[in-house]
Formats: C-alpha cells, structure tokens, sequence
C-alpha cells in the first residue's frame, strides 16, 4: 500500500550505514515517521528529501505501521535557512514545537499551513518575529491561548511594564502586579507578533529574546515538552 503526502520534515535521525528516520508533518495525515533508506549516501537521488525542513511531496510504501520514503518531489527547500545560522536555528525551533505538540497521526491543517508560512517569512525577513507569531499561533491552536489585551486582575489596558504568571498564563498592570516583570519591549513584541495594536519604537533585539523566553516558559509549563533547538536559539548572541 502506498499513502501520498505533502509534509515537512521536523525531525532526522541517522541510523545503519547511510539511512535516516524522517519524522514528517504532513497536511493529510499529522505527523508521520518514516524511513529514508540509502539518502546519506554521496548523490543519493532522495537526499534533498531528507533534509530538515524540507517540503515536498511525499510517496511512502507502508507496512503494517511503517512506512517508508518511495519518492519524493520537491516544493521548497526553504535553502536560505541554511545559509543563516540565527534563521537555521529559528527553524529548528519552529520544527522541535511541531514535533512536540503533534500526536501521531493527528491532523492540523491550519498548523501546517501556519508552519510552511512561517518558514517563508524566516527566509525572506527577520525570523525571530516569524518564530514568535508562529509560537503563539501554536499555544493558541493547542489551547493554551494568551490575552494580551488586559489586565487578568482588573481589566485594566496592559501597557507599560507589566508582569506575567507562568502558571496561569495571565499578564497583570502593575497595580495588580503577579509573577514575573514583563518589559515594555517585550510586550510591544507579543503584540504586534499576535496581530495587535503596537509601538514599533519600542521593537528591539533584547525585546524579542525576551519575549521568546516567556512564551517558551509558558510552553514548558502547560506541556512539559522541552525544545532544544530553542534553548540553543536563546543562547545565541543578538
């Protein structure tokens, strides 16, 4: 039996001499493994297919519960992110929350089309603001979904620094303050990374860094997952 799929791969894992275990998100069928027999050999014919983040669309033979890579024929390569090791890292990251999230077997449609447009935007412009949208379009398809529109407490304009509880992913006013301080910089990149009303003055480097650190934060809380792709992104110099 053969299933066709288009799919990103968000995961590899070398194994024997010159194969690799791809794990696939795909639009029809969720999130897939897959074997790749043969790719890490020098001018294997599928080795592009193989390759993180790659989109294509892929013909697997399947056996019982395995499938494995037939035939694949390339839609995007995404090769900038190569190029680049702060947008490599980014997409990474983007690929580990897939990966993390993501039951076996479990459709999202708009989570795909989410990530295969997000990694468009890391290729084309600044990738810490396309992995940042992209994560809390994540938390909120997952159910975890933040409100950045008002004090938790009090209802309050959130503006200015604010602060941030973790485990109940609530911002507070300073009035109301609980959990940790929020700066203003870091607010103004949430919410113009979540389509709200911001002050572009305000963007900077140190605001996105901090900005991802909460929502992952937030991540580990709610999921107890870890993506180590964004522990190595954060340790990265701006």
């Amino acid at each position: 039996m053969e299933l066709k799929v288009d799919a990103l791969v968000v995961r590899t894992a070398d194994y024997g001499e010159s194969d690799r275990m791809l794990t696939l998100f795909s639009l029809q069928n969720g999130k897939i493994s897959a074997a790749a027999k043969g790719v890490r050999k020098a001018g294997a014919k599928l080795r592009f297919a193989a390759q993180p983040f790659c989109f294509a669309e892929y013909v697997l033979a399947q056996k019982g519960e395995r499938y494995t890579m037939i035939s694949a024929s390339g839609t995007d390569g995404f090769y900038e992110l190569r190029q680049d090791i702060g947008k490599f890292y980014a997409a990474a990251s983007l690929a580990g929350l897939c990966d993390a999230v993501l039951p076996e077997g479990i459709v999202n449609e708009e989570l795909f089309l989410r990530a295969v447009n997000s990694l468009k935007e890391m290729c084309e412009g600044d990738a810490a603001l396309a992995l940042i949208s992209f994560f809390i379009k994540l938390l909120e398809l997952s159910g975890y979904m933040l409100d950045l529109s008002a004090c938790a407490d009090c209802g309050a304009v959130l503006e200015g620094k604010v602060f941030f509880d973790v485990a109940g992913g609530c911002f507070y006013c300073p009035d109301c303050a609980r959990g940790a301080g929020v700066s203003e910089s870091t607010l103004q990149v949430l919410k113009m990374c979540a389509g709200q009303e911001y002050d572009a003055s305000l963007i900077t480097a140190d605001g996105k860094k901090r900005a991802l650190k909460l929502l992952y934060a937030y991540f580990r809380q709610k999921t107890d997952s870890e993506v180590k792709a964004i522990e190595e992104y954060l340790r990265m110099p701006d």
